[in-house]
This record gives structure tokens, sequence and C-alpha cells, in this order.
């Protein structure tokens, strides 16, 4: 197994262990909140608790189900195709999802703008300076600031960056084993 290959993996058992803590997160604050709701003591902030980690959860799966390759699919073509079409069709949609994550790498590099950051000095110089309130802008309930739940889109751009060059290197690595025997 290549160094890729086990670095997807570790990282595919981080986002699972990860994904199953805000499972339970996200029913406890919900409890908590329906517990609190009924004997009329609200807790207005699990509800943006939850949906926040559910967005978490929706990142995680999406870098996920990359490593695990089960995201849903369209099973029509593949079965018209021969072996060596389906080889080819895989490497292309291969490559398709790696510009995926290429593309929001790009994207949260923009939006997040580490130079521009870093040049400010700070997240509020920044906002003054660019109207990116990304860095400072707070929660309604929480009063935390929102770049906290955030930062999921560049992690799981990175994690599913890694699980889709690993998958493109494995089907390389068999279609060159398929052709050699």
């Amino acid at each position: 197994m290549t160094l890729l290959a086990r670095t997807s993996r570790w990282i595919l058992r981080g986002e699972s262990a990860l994904g199953a803590a805000i499972v339970a997160v996200i029913a406890l604050a919900v409890l908590a909140g329906s517990v609190a709701r009924g004997l009329g003591l609200p807790l207005i902030w699990t509800d943006e608790l939850a949906t926040h980690l559910m967005v978490w959860l929706a990142f995680l799966g999406a870098s996920t189900g990359v490593a695990l390759r089960n995201h849903m699919v369209m099973g029509l073509l593949p079965e018209h195709l021969s072996a060596r079409g389906r080889r080819i069709l895989a490497r292309l949609v291969g490559l398709l999802v790696l510009a995926f994550w290429l593309a929001m790498l790009a994207v949260c590099w923009r939006w997040l703008d580490p130079p521009g950051l870093i040049r400010a000095g700070g997240g509020r110089a920044l906002a003054r300076e660019t109207f990116n309130f990304v860095w400072t802008d707070p929660t309604v309930t929480l009063g935390v600031r929102k770049i906290w739940f955030w930062l999921i889109v560049p992690l799981t751009s990175v994690t599913g960056l890694i699980h889709a060059l690993a998958a493109l290197a494995a089907d390389w690595h068999s279609a060159r084993e398929g052709a050699q025997a």
C-alpha cells in the first residue's frame, strides 16, 4: 500500500470518528432543546448548533464518500462498456472528482483570503479593508465566530483531494497491473 493510500485510510478513520461524534452531539443538542422547550425553558442555541454540525456532517460525508467510493452513481453507462471502457470512464470520473476538489480549494483560498488576512494583520482589519467578514462574523445564538464552523470546508476540500488522489493512483495501478497480466 502506498503512502498516499495509507494517508487516505488514516484520514478516513479520523473523519468517521469525527462524524460519529458529531451525530451524537447533534442528537444530544436536539434532545436537550426539545426537553428544555417542553419545560418552558427553551435553549435557543441548540438548533443553531445542530444546524452547523449537520453542515459539518455533510462535508465530512462528501469526503468519506470519495474515500469509500460510495457516492450515488448512474450505472447505466458502465454496464454497456467493455472492461477497457469502464477503466477509462473510472479514470475520467476520478479526474473530474479531483478537479472538483481543486476547484473547492481555489474557492476556499479566495473566500478565506489568507494573504489578505496576513497583510491586514487580522480578521477585523481585513473586514475594514475589504468588507470580507468571514473571519469576524458571529453566530446568532452561540456567541462564537462562524469561521470555526466554516473551516470544515477547506479541511474537507484537502481531505477529499487526498482521497481522490489515492483513488486515482489505485485506478492507474490496477489498470497497469491488468495490462501486464
